[in-house]
């Protein structure tokens, strides 16, 4: 009897809180603070840097990002008035950016250019119909829907005459987004043309869609947003 006295003095002195018998709830909470594997969280690219070109003949300035390709020079990588179809012959090309890559590669999307000109001793009304003159003879050869009629576009505080020509050619489709403003006395002209080849059954690519053309639409679209002129 006297060992089992003892036997039980040494347990109480244990007790339920000792280190030999942890309790429930300290096993729980050890479990609890097990370290948890860190979550990956994905970083959102910078921006992309931009280049600024102003026109000090005609003090108007836009921005455009710095890995397009740039030029003042018709000709150069592209052809104006081959895309720019209702300009008129007196209107010069004063820049042009190209977006550098296909960004569909899969596609049959083959190019997109933004131009800027100029058609000096101009009005107002002349200005709007650039956005809708019927194409020339020798265009309307090729299989051509006719320019909508232009409607009037705010962007960045600035009214434009928007409207669009389309024109096809045996393996090709270019569409040119028309944007002209009326100022001092020129016509400022800005032409978001897009092109395409033929589909999947010659060069096994798909057609490229509604919604990559929109796509890169938005991204001229962005440069036209910078469109400023200098003050008086």
């Amino acid at each position: 009897m006297k060992g089992l006295r003892l036997v039980w003095f040494a347990i109480s002195l244990l007790g339920p809180g000792s280190p030999a018998a942890p309790s429930a709830a300290a096993q729980t909470t050890a479990a609890a603070v097990e370290p948890v594997a860190p979550v990956a969280i994905k970083s959102v690219p910078a921006p992309p840097a931009s280049r600024t070109f102003h026109d000090p003949t005609w003090k108007v300035s836009f921005d455009y990002p710095a890995n397009w390709t740039f030029t003042r020079k018709d000709r150069e990588i592209s052809t104006f008035h081959l895309e720019a179809r209702s300009a008129l012959r007196k209107t010069a090309m004063r820049a042009v950016a190209a977006i550098p890559e296909n960004p569909f590669p899969e596609s049959t999307f083959s190019g997109a250019h933004l131009y800027l000109s100029v058609t000096p001793h101009s009005s107002d009304a002349s200005c709007a119909r650039q956005a809708t003159a019927a194409p020339s003879a020798a265009a309307a050869q090729s299989s051509v829907k006719p320019p909508a009629k232009p409607v009037v576009t705010e962007i960045a505080g600035i009214a434009f005459a928007h409207g669009h020509d389309e024109q096809r050619h045996i393996c090709t489709t270019d569409r040119d987004e028309i944007y002209t403003t009326y100022r001092r006395g020129a016509c400022y002209r800005f032409d978001l043309a897009m092109n395409n080849f033929c589909g999947g059954e010659v060069s096994g690519v798909k057609d490229v869609t509604p919604q990559q053309l929109d796509d890169v639409r938005r991204r001229m679209e962005a440069i036209l947003a910078t469109v400023r002129f200098d003050p008086k």
